[in-house]
């Protein structure tokens, strides 16, 4: 049994103004992929796990990947999708497809750039190749990427430690389709809700209770196997917000009512998707106030509106510079600032410098703040976590990073590369203990709990203003289709 692995994985914010060009892409080729996830918790990682069965053969033949920025530029999508499908022509014929795509991608062209890929695969192949998809738990899920795969399975679990599972078993039931085991059909439900960001963490309600939905509609006669996507709400696109979907054997009415009994117990309780977060000042103050001393973990804050994993700056400073201004100590947080890492590098360890840090990719995530102070440690920005980590990743790179302790009691960890707070390695690759501080930052919302919760006192998300704000209210949207709750009070659900 011959499969094949590709796949362009990006979540993309349709707000971010850095677009995601070729050259923004990491693209891995045939055993550079096993190279790179093999040993990881990804997607890929789930895929090429089948292969472990001696009657099939996973090749992987290419994946691009970037960090979530803005909207794909129409070349580069052209040009990596066009080598997806010459790959998959030479080397064929194949018995299956194993995509690996994240579900809420957007380029100039396509809106639905996941529905694209797989539409294209499709028409490729024709229609007796299975086409396996596993996307991100934040995918806007699309009719066009259902009705053009055989099986989909979406993560469960937010933040994300659960990719290389879910991979696995859309691997198995192609595995399963093709030995004429198991005959899968789909129905995909999209109710016309939107789940704000900072209610996406799936062991606290609500999600815990849509996720409790999931389990219960699995029990369902002929269901194989079900997901929930949460949703992009900052892809501005027709199908941004939640959707069900289920998988029955060879029973469409018993996938239909299982997907839409989950959407409809998801509507009924709308109204606790409604974003609720204190402001910078209230934050910071709770957090200066409630900490306790070290022994007892730092109060984490969660900066919400530079959400590195959403498509954000990563040199917001609205927060540094309150914290500058209410005079807190013993602050730790990382900035996106190849300027400043720079001139930390050719000073050298030990300078004392004065840098404007932060706040330059655009006018919407703060300031330049001016800091006094020292560099610490210079590093080259590689580094690798084995604990689970939000996506499944092994390895990173923030590119050339500097520590810098100021005057005032900060210590900011400047990197090259826009890198996500979602490893302490982060840290301690540098010499930085974030246990040792009374307040740390981290940029995300979910993502960074599996890294700081386990040393924080307590988790705070907080509501700073930027391209991932839990206010959507902020942004102008332009293609998400109308009766969509909450933008619209009074939207109406109706199942077909």
């Amino acid at each position: 049994m011959k499969l094949a692995l590709l796949g362009i994985y990006h979540e993309t914010n349709t707000f971010s103004r850095v677009k995601a060009d070729y050259d923004a892409f990491n693209i891995y080729r045939g055993e550079e992929i096993i190279d790179e996830y093999r040993l990881a918790q990804t997607t890929n990682a789930g895929f090429l796990q089948i292969s472990e069965d001696a009657q099939v053969d996973v090749i992987p033949l290419i994946f691009a990947i970037t960090g979530p920025i803005g909207t794909i530029t129409a070349d580069a999508f052209e040009s990596i999708s066009k080598e997806m499908l010459s790959l998959l022509n030479e080397n064929g014929p194949w018995d299956g497809i194993l995509l690996s795509l994240h579900g809420a991608a957007v380029s100039e062209e396509y809106p639905d750039a996941d529905g694209e890929i797989a539409e294209r695969v499709r028409t490729l192949v024709g229609p007796d190749v299975k086409i396996g998809l596993s996307v991100d738990m934040h995918a806007n899920l699309s009719q066009k990427m259902i009705t053009n795969v055989d099986v989909a399975t979406v993560y469960r679990t937010n933040p994300h430690l659960d990719p290389k599972v879910r991979a696995f078993e859309c691997a198995e039931m192609i595995r399963d389709s093709i030995d004429g085991k198991i005959n899968p059909v789909m129905w995909l439900e999209i109710p016309p809700v939107v789940i704000n960001i900072v209610k996406q963490f799936t062991d606290e309600n609500p999600m815990k209770a849509v996720m409790e939905n999931l389990d219960a509609a699995l029990t369902m006669e002929n269901i194989i196997h079900g997901s929930v996507s949460e949703g992009y709400p900052y892809a501005d696109v027709e199908e941004m917000g939640m959707g069900f979907l289920a998988i029955a054997d060879g029973n469409t009415d018993s996938a239909r009512k299982a997907s839409q009994w989950m959407a409809a117990e998801a509507w009924d309780i709308r109204e606790q998707f409604l974003g609720d977060t204190p402001s910078i000042e209230e934050a910071l103050a709770y957090a200066d106030v409630n900490y306790d001393g070290e022994g007892t973990g730092p109060m984490v804050l969660m900066d919400v509106g530079d959400n590195i994993g959403g498509g954000s700056s990563a040199d917001s400073t609205h927060i540094l510079e309150v914290a500058q201004a209410m005079r807190i100590k013993g602050y730790l947080q990382t900035l996106f600032d190849p300027e400043s890492a720079q001139m930390c590098a050719d000073a050298g360890v030990g300078s004392h410098l004065k840098l404007t840090v932060g706040g330059k990719t655009d006018n919407m995530h703060g300031n330049p703040v001016s800091v006094s102070g020292i560099v610490r440690t210079l590093f080259s920005g590689k580094f690798e976590d084995d604990r689970p980590t939000h996506g499944g990743f092994k390895y990173y790179d923030g590119g050339l990073t500097a520590v810098f302790d100021t005057e005032d009691g900060h210590t900011l960890v400047l990197t090259s590369l826009r890198c996500g707070n979602t490893s302490r390695e982060q840290m301690y690759s540098v010499g930085v203990y974030p246990e040792k501080y009374r307040v740390v930052v981290a940029k995300g919302v979910v993502s960074p709990r599996p890294a700081y919760q386990p040393i924080a006192k307590e988790v705070v998300l907080v509501n700073t203003p930027g391209v991932t704000t839990s206010d959507l209210n902020f942004f102008e949207y332009r293609r998400r289709r109308p009766n969509l709750y909450p933008f619209e009070e009074s939207a109406i659900y109706l199942q077909d």
